[in-house]
């Protein structure tokens, strides 16, 4: 055998000594390549001591020769309780304690493979299954045991019925080649039809790649992100744009802004401020049914403007909302789950930092629209709106909620603020990084300061105070839909660089003009937002529209923030619930007890109508203001 066979030989057997290990069998094969290259070759003599009881733990080991004994000190004496003969492993204790609780002696000579404690340690920070994985086994391990020591038969454990390799894994793929097929097809088609009057060729392939990625968002091939990578590159690669207007938005002022504001949501959820906020809030509240649903759509529309991350408080509250239906004793509560969800939700476009398309709409108004909306003026114009959302959804819900006599525990609740103790470094330090952003927005008038460098002072009070440390950096900020904005912002200008937003605008006008009032042109925008929305998700519909329709308000008769809000207002609303990326995040923090499908419809006809009342009374209010 050359030394090459031998080498692949004995990697082999490696690899069948970590598949061997219950709770290893089902890595992949990078993190077993992975784990192999963090082996050491380890030998020892007959008599040797391996391992010994009471020592440090420190590796977990692969016998690959030789024949080991296991054994304790019981009775004042040393006692055999196992021998091992390879191949095998032993010490996996030793990944998971601080001392050994077993000597381990070589029977005969020996070869072993060492995995230092170390490495597996960061695979299970990598793979937090694994560390579960590894708790059942351990499980398993001490219960039969302790049923072989006082007699017992061996558990009957119902092995699960496997299901067919074939079916789990080419459906799947069928439906995204599928999907990729369309997503391709619709565009290359397109390419050579002559483009519609008043459109230039290069305008009408730019338009042909956008529909294409539309379709993608749709039938979701890929991540929505990379399907707006997609975009970008087949503009580039067309050359209808260099990759500074392709890119431009990721140099923008609002890319900018976005990433500080989302991290500083990151560096409050990371800490524990934002749970402690929740918490705070809904003990304010009365501890029934009904008061915890007020305290929710309340506490939701409070922390909106501090935290612009959609998902980030969706994640947040969702938990909070499952606790509080099984402290009622009511473990299905439509109205509590959906409580958190519109408050963390609909009041998103109330507040310039509600969230991330706000400051996609900002960075499409004219430079005089965008110094007139800052932090107050976004407000102002937003507040009838958000006060009407506001008591809408109070209303819609609390009808949905029994006046049940059930109480959260005041036990429950005292548990909670044990739990929590008083704020730590870090939470103080998240809190005054979002006081430089609050204030430093308030006062960015007088500052006469970018709002994107505030941003970033305040996320450099985070990172500096490690509130925001390199994990939480990495992990908490959504780079996915960070990516996916920065694509966007520079899609709008390629828009313009090829005149597709002049030819939106002059097909616009003669509808707007037929219609006369604004009024009913804000109703058409708002049919046409809730048309795509029962297309495509809210993330891929909401950037899509406002990219397209923002810079044609002038030709509609409305200002750019009239159509970004009623865009933005109602992309967060649903009637599809499958169509809604945080209904399904919902339903999957609260383990699907909460809430059935006929619940979602519901709520989500309720809310969208309650929305479409807030934007008809906001409209005497905007005229007066000047924007219609």
């Amino acid at each position: 055998m050359t030394r090459t066979d031998q080498h692949a030989a004995e990697v082999e057997a490696q690899e069948a000594l970590l598949r061997g290990i219950e709770f290893m069998r089902d890595l992949d094969r990078v993190e077993i390549a992975r784990l192999i290259g963090a082996t050491e070759d380890a030998h020892f003599d007959e008599g040797a001591v391996i391992v010994e009881e009471g020592a440090p733990a420190d590796a977990l080991y692969l016998l690959a020769a030789g024949q080991v004994e296991v054994s304790v000190q019981a009775d004042g004496g040393e006692r055999v309780i196992t021998y091992l003969s390879a191949p095998a492993a032993f010490g996996e204790f030793g990944v998971l304690l601080s001392h050994r609780s077993a000597t381990v002696r070589a029977v005969t000579r020996v070869q072993t493979w060492r995995l230092p404690r170390g490495r597996f340690e960061r695979l299970v920070s990598d793979h937090p299954s694994l560390g579960l994985s590894v708790a059942r086994q351990l499980a398993g391990n001490i219960i039969r045991r302790e049923r072989d020591r006082i007699g017992a038969p061996p558990l009957a454990v119902a092995k699960a019925r496997a299901v067919p390799s074939a079916t789990r894994a080419s459906s799947p793929w069928r439906g995204r080649v599928a999907g990729a097929t369309v997503a391709l097809a619709v565009p290359a088609l397109l390419w050579w039809l002559p483009p519609p009057p008043g459109l230039s060729t290069e305008g009408w392939r730019v338009m042909a790649i956008l529909l294409g990625g539309a379709i993608a968002w749709l039938l979701e091939p890929i991540p929505d992100f990379a399907v707006a990578l997609a975009v970008g590159a087949a503009w580039g690669i067309g050359g209808f744009a260099p990759p500074s207007v392709v890119l431009s938005g990721f140099a923008s002022s609002s890319w900018l802004l976005a990433v500080a504001a989302i991290g500083i949501s990151a560096a409050m959820a990371s800490s524990g401020l934002l749970f402690r906020a929740a918490l705070a809030l809904l003990r304010v509240f009365p501890a029934t049914e009904r008061g915890q649903v007020a305290g929710l759509l309340v506490g939701g529309a409070v922390i909106t403007p501090f935290v612009p991350s959609v998902i980030g408080r969706v994640a947040t509250v969702a938990p909070i909302a499952r606790d509080l239906a099984e402290a009622l004793g009511r473990p299905r509560s439509p109205a509590i789950a959906f409580a958190a969800v519109v408050g963390a939700t609909v009041f998103g476009p109330i507040f310039l930092t509600g969230v991330i398309t706000n400051f996609l709409v900002l960075s499409l108004l004219p430079a005089a629209d965008q110094t007139r909306f800052d932090w107050i003026g976004w407000l102002l114009a937003a507040a009838p709106a958000g006060v009407i959302l506001l008591l809408g959804s109070a209303i819609v819900l609390l009808l949905r909620a029994p006046a049940s006599p059930a109480h959260v525990s005041a036990a429950v609740r005292r548990s909670q603020e044990r739990s929590l103790g008083r704020m730590s470094r870090r939470e103080l330090v998240a809190l005054i990084a979002l006081g430089v952003f609050a204030f430093g927005l308030l006062l960015q008038p007088f500052l006469r300061a970018d709002a994107a460098w505030i941003g970033l002072v305040a996320m450099l009070v985070a990172i500096g105070g490690g509130a925001l440390d390199r994990q939480t950096f990495r992990s908490g900020i959504d780079w996915s839909t960070v990516t996916f904005f920065g694509v966007l912002i520079g899609s709008a200008a390629v828009l313009r660089a090829v005149g597709v937003d002049r030819w939106i605008a002059g097909s616009l006008e003669p509808i707007a003009r037929s219609l006369g009032d604004p009024v009913w042109t804000i109703a058409l925008l708002a049919a046409v937002t809730i048309a795509v929305r029962l297309l495509l998700p809210m993330i891929p519909a909401g950037f899509l529209l406002l990219i397209t329709l923002v810079p044609a308000a002038s030709e509609l008769g409305l200002d750019g923030w009239v159509v970004g809000f009623v865009v933005a207002t109602l992309a967060f609303t649903w009637l599809l619930p499958r169509q809604y990326e945080v209904i399904r995040m919902t339903r999957g923090l609260t383990g699907g007890q909460m809430f059935t499908e006929r619940d979602a419809v519901w709520f989500g006809i309720a809310t969208t109508a309650v929305a479409l009342i807030a934007l008809a009374l906001s409209i005497p209010f905007w005229r007066a203001m000047g924007l219609l």
